[in-house]
């Protein structure tokens, strides 16, 4: 159990560096706008998809970037890109062309300047490994999972703020109808 408890003091250790200020800046973000669209690649885009799926419960208008039911986006949305570099072409791609209809852009990354973060108006640092890093940051963990693993306890802390923020009592209590019932 030594390598599930240095894991779990790894991601707690980047957690409690995350800004709390920033955190709340992108849940006020997701809650202005009228549809918030979620890019990422490999285990930061299912982070994503995850985070997608609790904005629906808490009924917002999430869409997953790529996926065939993804409605074109629009000047009152939301771009939100989930990636450890911030440089990725196919990412940047997405926030040129949220730019070119004047989406608002946010970026969870873990560096505060990178060719999607030139598009992004606000971005969540993440002091994280990830794949690209080769060795700068002290890890046992393969390719950047501490990045996707906080990314994933960030991201559920912006829906707990959101619930807490902008949801009432009742709002809460009726998540449940929310949920898949065709499992």
């Amino acid at each position: 159990m030594a390598i599930l408890k240095t894991i779990t003091e790894e991601v707690s250790e980047i957690v409690n560096q995350v800004e709390e200020k920033e955190l709340s800046q992108v849940a006020e973000r997701i809650d202005r706008s009228g549809r918030v669209f979620i890019a990422g690649n490999g285990r930061s885009g299912l982070a994503g998809k995850m985070f997608a799926m609790r904005l629906m419960h808490l009924g917002y208008n999430a869409y997953v970037v790529g996926e065939t039911i993804t409605p074109g986006i629009t000047e009152n949305d939301l771009l939100l890109v989930i990636s450890g570099s911030g440089n990725n072409k196919t990412l940047t791609h997405y926030a040129t062309k949220a730019t070119e209809v004047n989406a608002d852009i946010a970026l969870i990354s873990t560096r505060t300047t990178s060719s999607v973060g030139e598009y992004a108006k606000q971005t969540l640092v993440i002091p994280a490994e990830t794949k690209n890093d080769q060795g700068e940051r002290r890890t046992i963990q393969p390719l950047g999972s501490p990045f996707d693993q906080a990314a994933h306890l960030v991201l559920d802390s912006i829906i707990v703020h959101l619930m807490q923020s902008f949801m009432s009592q009742e709002q809460r209590q009726g998540l449940h109808g929310k949920h898949a019932n065709l499992e």
